[in-house]
């Protein structure tokens, strides 16, 4: 298993992040991040958990995730760390593979802003975009500030050449539920033209968050 540990808010590479690597709720392999943010595990093909700590300037924040290993094929992945989103936001994070190079996030607020690499801000500044990857893997995320009434359409776009479907793209959302959702481009939302349609979130007059699949 190949890893990289990046930030969500900028896609930097975090240096000195513990990375332990679970089974049966127990440590089983570990390794400190160099500066490139890299690990490499091997093992053997199973579920596993990925826990990672000691993250520089995210004092007391440890992510976990739920892995699956194939004994087939090399599993690599990007981590994407971020503090939990405050009451009343929403964050999405887009990480994919190594092909294509270049996919975006897209998110339609219910004001009619359209949040891309071509337009990173609302003009309110109620969502935005921290960082356009074009390398692949991702992060890419954005982060809804201040909700507003309506539906946000949450969107990726394969804008370099590739098969949206074998990008092995994942989506993370936080904020619209105590835990947070994850989205699977093989399983969930609508893929069609280049373009995967991963959910839309609704927002009501009292600002209470319901998904709808779409």
């Amino acid at each position: 298993m190949k890893g990289v540990v990046r930030k969500a808010s900028d896609a930097s590479f975090v240096r000195g992040a513990t990375v332990d690597i679970m089974a049966d709720k127990r440590v089983i392999r570990s390794v400190v991040t160099p500066a490139s943010g890299k690990f490499h595990f091997k093992i053997p093909g199973g579920e596993y958990v990925v826990r990672i700590s000691g993250i520089a300037g995210m004092s007391g924040l440890s992510y976990t995730e739920t892995v699956e290993i194939f004994d087939s094929r090399t599993t690599q992945r990007t981590f994407a760390v971020a503090r939990p989103v405050g009451p009343g936001k929403l964050r999405m994070v887009l990480t994919w593979g190594e092909t294509p190079r270049d996919l975006d996030s897209h998110l339609e607020t219910p004001t009619g802003c359209n949040v891309f690499y071509g337009q990173k801000q609302c003009p309110d500044g109620s969502a935005s975009l921290d960082a356009d990857v074009t390398d692949g893997f991702g992060p890419e995320t954005i982060n809804v500030h201040t909700l507003r009434p309506g539906v946000y359409k949450y969107k990726v776009h394969a804008y370099s050449s590739g098969a949206m479907e074998e990008s092995g793209a994942e989506v993370t959302l936080y904020g619209a539920g105590k835990d947070a959702e994850q989205f699977h481009v093989a399983h969930d939302g609508k893929v069609e033209g280049g373009w995967w349609h991963v959910i839309n979130v609704r927002v009501d007059a009292e600002g209470k968050v319901t998904l709808e699949d779409v």
